[in-house]
Parts: C-alpha cells; sequence; structure tokens
C-alpha cells in the first residue's frame, strides 16, 4: 500500500513547484522507490537545497544592484557663520549635488555580469537538488536492502528452529544422536546471530532515513529492491544524457564566465570613472554668489592595474576548472553506465547460485524426510543457502541502485530538466 502525503510534505511540495519540475518513475522503479510528489518534497525540504534557495535569492538581488549601478547622486551642503571683525558677521552657505558616470561600455558588462549571476543562481539550486535526490535514493535502498537482509535471516532461523525441532524428535525416539542435536543447536544459535545483525542494520537504515528526512512516510511493509533491467535504449544512452544535462558542467562553465566578466570589468576600470556636480554658494549674507559645475578624475592607474591582472588570472583559474568538472563528468557518466551494466551481470549470476543452492537444500531435505541424509550435509547446505541469498540481496540492490543512479543523473526522474539554466553556458 502507497503511503500518504504528510501535509507539511504537501505544502513544501506545492512550495517548490516553479523551482522541481519533476518527473515519474520509471516502471521498473516504480514499486521500490517513493512516490515522485513525496520525494520531492522530501529533497526540497533537504537543508541544503534550502540553502541554495537562499543563495539564488541573494544571487538574484545582487544582478539586480548590479543592472542598477553603485553610481548614486550624492549631495553636500554647509552653512557657515563668518565674523568679519569691523565689517560684521555674514551667514554664508554651500550646497551641492554629484555622481559619478560609469565610462561607455561599463553598464553592458554590469548587465552581462547579472545575468550570469542569475543563471549561476539556478544551477546551484538545481545541482543541490540533484545532490538531495542521490541522498535520498541511496539512504532509501540502504534501508530496502536492510529489511529484505532481515527477511532472508528471520527466515534461516525458523529452518534452524525446524531442524532443531525435528532432530529433538528424533533423538527423542532413539533415532538420532546427541551430536547432531548439538549441530542442529549450534546452527540455530549462528542463524539467530545473524538475525540480530540484521535487525541493528535495519534498525540503523530506518533511524537514518527518518533523521534525514523527517517528513517522509515509511511504508509498513517495504517493499522488496527491484531486479535490475537495461533501461531503453542502453546503457551508454544514458551515459551520454548524464554528460548532456549535467548542472555541474553549467555551474562550472558559468562561474568561467562570471569570472571573464569580471575581468572583462575590471580591466574597463583601468579608467576611471569621472565625478561631475553642481555647486551653489552664497558669501557675505548673499552679496556674492555662485553657480557652478565641477568634476573629479581619480589619476592613479598602478592599483587598478594590479586588480585587473588579478581579475584575468581568477578568470584563467575558473575556465580551468570548467574544464576539469566537464572532463570528471564525462569520465563519471562512462563509469556509471559501465558499472550499472556490469553489476546487473552480478546479479543474474548471484540469482543463479541462488537457485542453485535452494534446488541442493530441497534435495537433501527431502532425502533427510526419507532418512538417506545426515544432517551435517543439510545443515551445511541451509548456511550455503543463506549465504547465497544475502549475496544476491545484496547484488540486487547494488544493481538497481547503480541503473537508478544512473537514470537519476540523467534526470529521468523526481528531476525533469534538461541541464541549461540559461543561454551562455549550456552543456555540450
Amino acid at each position: 500500500m502507497k503511503a500518504r502525503l504528510s501535509p507539511l510534505l504537501l505544502a513544501l511540495a506545492i512550495a517548490g513547484a516553479p523551482l522541481a519540475r519533476a518527473a515519474e518513475l520509471p516502471a521498473a522503479l516504480a514499486g521500490t522507490l517513493p512516490d515522485t510528489p513525496l520525494a520531492v518534497a522530501a529533497i526540497d525540504a533537504d537543508p541544503g537545497v534550502r540553502r541554495a534557495q537562499g543563495e539564488r535569492e541573494a544571487a538574484l538581488a545582487r544582478a539586480s544592484g548590479r543592472r542598477r549601478g553603485t553610481h548614486e547622486w550624492i549631495a553636500g551642503g554647509q552653512w557657515l557663520d563668518r565674523d568679519a571683525g569691523a565689517q560684521g558677521r555674514f551667514n554664508e552657505w554651500e550646497a551641492s549635488l554629484q555622481r559619478e558616470l560609469r565610462l561607455p561600455g561599463k553598464a553592458t558588462v554590469d548587465r552581462r555580469i547579472a545575468d550570469t549571476e542569475e543563471s549561476v543562481g539556478d544551477d546551484l539550486l538545481a545541482d543541490a537538488r540533484h545532490m538531495a535526490a542521490i541522498g535520498l535514493l541511496e539512504t532509501w535502498l540502504e534501508w530496502l536492502a536492510a529489511e529484505e537482509l532481515r527477511r532472508v535471516a528471520a527466515a534461516a532461523v525458523a529452518d534452524a528452529d525446524a531442524d532443531l525441532e525435528a532432530v529433538a524428535a528424533r533423538l527423542q525416539g532413539g533415532d538420532a544422536a546427541l551430536v547432531e542435536h548439538d549441530a542442529a543447536l549450534a546452527a540455530a544459535a549462528a542463524a539467530r546471530r545473524e538475525e540480530r545483525l540484521a535487525e541493528v542494520r535495519a534498525q540503523e537504515a530506518r533511524i537514518t532515513l527518518q533523521a534525514r528526512y523527517p517528513g517522509l512516510p515509511l511504508p509498513a511493509q517495504p517493499a522488496p529492491v527491484a531486479a535490475p533491467a537495461m533501461p531503453e535504449p542502453g546503457w551508454g544512452h544514458w551515459g551520454e544524457r548524464v554528460v548532456a544535462v549535467s548542472h555541474e558542467i553549467t555551474l562550472a562553465r558559468g562561474r568561467a564566465e562570471l569570472e571573464a566578466s569580471r575581468a572583462e570589468r575590471a580591466r574597463l576600470d583601468r579608467r576611471a570613472n569621472p565625478t561631475v556636480g553642481v555647486r551653489a554658494l552664497s558669501e557675505r549674507g548673499g552679496d556674492e554668489t555662485a553657480l557652478g559645475v565641477f568634476f573629479s578624475v581619480p589619476l592613479g592607474t598602478g592599483a587598478r592595474r594590479a586588480v585587473a591582472a588579478e581579475a584575468a588570472g581568477q578568470a584563467m583559474a575558473a575556465e580551468a576548472d570548467a574544464d576539469a568538472v566537464r572532463i570528471e563528468v564525462g569520465r563519471h557518466a562512462q563509469a556509471l553506465a559501465a558499472r550499472a551494466e556490469a553489476l546487473a551481470a552480478a546479479w543474474t549470476l548471484a540469482k543463479e547460485s541462488l537457485d542453485a543452492q535452494r534446488q541442493e537444500t530441497a534435495r537433501l531435505v527431502k532425502g533427510r524426510e526419507l532418512g538417506g541424509v545426515a544432517l551435517a550435509p543439510l545443515l551445511a547446505a541451509r548456511r550455503r543457502e543463506r549465504e547465497a541469498a544475502m549475496a544476491e540481496v545484496e547484488a540486487r540492490a547494488a544493481a538497481c541502485g547503480a541503473t537508478a543512479r544512473l537514470l537519476l543523473d540523467a534526470h529521468a526522474y523526481w528531476i525533469d530538466d534538461d541541464g541549461h539554466s540559461a543561454e551562455g553556458h549550456a552543456a555540450p
């Protein structure tokens, strides 16, 4: 049964709707992962996402101020009571109004910087949502795998108890030796130990999931982890799409463009902006008045030259960082696609091993019932079956997780955008 959406998560989902377009879950994962509305609400409530939202708002405000400019009118004035001795006392005053003017070209660069800052803010939020989605995916799958391992361990305890009861009945009837009872007792104790360890892992996984996503309702009966399957049209396609929609690339590209625009602005600032103004004054009680204009221009250039050189160096470094991110994302995408394919194949082998081991155990159980099989081979087969079952669960969880991560990085579910927040630094 699907869990209902809590009022808190529903409110968060509605509030985050403009920022979080979400794709539905693929059919292969629909029964394993939480529903899209629940997942999106949990992602948007993540502290990292909320922090990125604040940084985005700050970037929007910074961009607005950049477009407007910091050059404001400055009003000044003074009043004097002059004592001219024998000539008497005079009221005198002076008033001025001045403003620094941006030279041609600087306003254009400022608008370009503002546009890039907004794009970087959007990419920062999108990347934070992606990271939060990865955290939710990994935490959820760890909990499902731990719960399934706990069920495997509980089934092994039930089998061990049944074997122990059967041996005890045979011992009471004189058809079994004490050594067989001791072996069955030891096997039951070992199975219970494995069950306790599995319960601890499941409990820790649940605690982690509830602590990180307190508003996310958990189903009463966790679903088994889905068997991995190759997503259409193939592993390579999704690996390429990971690169095409990566916000890491667009974010790094945007930061490089931002540093390049700032370097250009610093180069333009080597020519200082002039300050112009008007000035009016009255002296000797109004006998002398004046009205005029004035201007001033800073003459020093050494400090501005150094600032421009520093900004150019920062732009070079940011460009190199963008190239490094592009290379790393490409490597990660190829490795992720290859890993998902390899783990799916590994799970197939684990499943075949488990099926064969179950057949062996079933044959030994039947032989034991007919009296032709000793207890020791059966207990050994039980142990191998338990190990094979746990290995199958671990392999299935790893393969499902790798496939789900590949599709998530390709924005196939929970996140639905193409990785291009604005023109100018779209992913290649």
